[in-house]
């Protein structure tokens, strides 16, 4: 979910791109590191890799950003396979693990996604965007009260964060802290309205309160953008 949030993130903290590279060939350089769209990318990117360049980091960088285009294409196994190979040959980059962990939480595996959260977080304990990731995944697998640590840290590391809100804002829904859930739901949802996501989550929290027709109202919107949205979130835990 919000995939390109993450990634918009990530790229200020990612491994630095060598000088040797970018004199190499800037037309690779520009698309390959996050100017291009994924198709492009992951052109540049394999030519990158197949070129034989000495400089290490230059490669694994390369094998991330592979992987982050291949993400954003939502083939999350390639990204998955490309992300193993950077951390192979820089396993201090915190940013590739983050990344895979949000590959195998597109793909629904929690638990996996929740290791490469923990791997990122023991290299970079203060990633506000790995533990926010780290939270949702909690959440849904319902260690609730674990996901609000998280959440509560990514905050305080990065105040009013959209995202984060979102994901706590799902976490209090779950444990029936509709209020607490709504006010989240709130803030986020003046930041990015079209979130069919938290639209939803908000709905059902107006509903818990007793407030059925701001719910209601709140839902149909959700359905309005997202006519899965129902279902997706009952993958998620959440139903009415």
């Amino acid at each position: 979910m919000m995939r390109s949030i993450v990634v918009l993130a990530l790229l200020p903290v990612v491994f630095g791109v060598s000088a040797a590279l970018a004199q190499n060939d800037s037309g690779f350089d520009r698309a390959c590191y996050g100017t291009a769209n994924p198709d492009q990318a992951i052109k540049a990117c394999s030519s990158v890799i197949a070129g034989g360049f000495a400089q290490r980091e230059d490669l694994a960088a390369a094998f991330k950003f592979r992987g982050n285009a291949h993400d954003d294409a939502g083939d999350y196994d390639s990204a998955i396979d490309d992300y193993g190979h950077a951390m192979a040959i820089n396993p201090a980059d915190a940013g590739a693990f983050n990344d895979r962990g949000t590959s195998y939480r597109a793909k629904g595996e929690y638990e996996l996604s929740i290791l490469d959260y923990d791997r990122a977080l023991a290299l970079r304990p203060e990633n506000a965007m790995a533990l926010s990731n780290r939270c949702f995944a909690k959440a849904v697998l319902d260690r609730l009260e674990e996901a609000l640590i998280d959440c509560n840290e990514s905050l305080r590391l990065r105040p009013g964060d959209s995202s984060t809100l979102a994901s706590r804002g799902f976490a209090l829904l779950k444990l029936g802290r509709s209020k607490s859930a709504i006010a989240d739901y709130d803030a986020e949802i003046r930041a990015n309205p079209g979130n069919p996501y938290s639209l939803f989550g908000r709905g059902l929290g107006k509903r818990q309160t007793g407030d059925l027709s701001g719910g209601n109202a709140d839902m149909a919107a959700a359905r309005t953008i997202d006519s899965g949205i129902e279902e997706a979130m009952a993958k998620l835990g959440v139903r009415l």
